[in-house]
């Protein structure tokens, strides 16, 4: 493959699937300079791919390399600092949005990365069992429990709701 055919392929991939892997960088890693970074660097090893030889299913080979950047990233996070809910809001606009992100962010990172894969990014349970290592079962059970806990977290916040009529008043002002 020729450089001008490698450049061009890049080029393809990234105006196709620039902003899944956006998606996911930004999902896992909570806020844009950090998956800025992870963004850049899924890229670079992207180019350095096209130059050895194509993947076969772009869209894929680019999720789990975002998943493992950002896992990367994680483990280095982890042992330095903690970031605030507000940088992970800062780039939604509408409410609910916000409320949907705020939720998530509130499982475990198994579960909240597994939900946005599988219903943002549609990926099937087999294809999340590759890129994350894990056994197609346990993916399954995993996004279950995911989905109860959300529910389980829906329905508390909708009963507290309905218990303090006076807060909610105050909210509306």
């Amino acid at each position: 493959m020729s450089d001008v055919e490698i450049n061009d392929l890049f080029k393809s991939c990234i105006d196709e699937h620039s902003d899944m892997v956006t998606r996911i960088c930004m999902l896992m890693l909570g806020n844009m300079i950090d998956a800025q970074d992870a963004y850049l660097a899924v890229f670079e090893k992207l180019y350095i791919q096209l130059k050895k030889s194509p993947p076969d299913e772009a869209d894929k080979w680019l999720a789990r390399v975002a998943y493992n950047e950002c896992n990367s990233m994680l483990r280095f996070r982890r042992r330095h600092r903690m970031i605030s809910l507000d940088d992970i809001t800062e780039p939604f606009k509408e409410e609910e949005d916000i409320r949907f992100i705020e939720l998530v962010f509130s499982l475990p990172e198994k579960y909240r990365n597994l939900l946005y894969l599988y219903y943002n990014e549609r990926y099937t349970t087999s294809e999340i069992a590759k890129m994350t290592g894990r056994r197609e079962a346990t993916v399954r059970t995993q996004l279950k429990r995911a989905r109860e806990r959300l529910k389980r977290i829906l329905e508390e916040n909708d009963e507290a709701e309905r218990s303090d009529p006076d807060e909610k008043a105050a909210k509306a002002k």
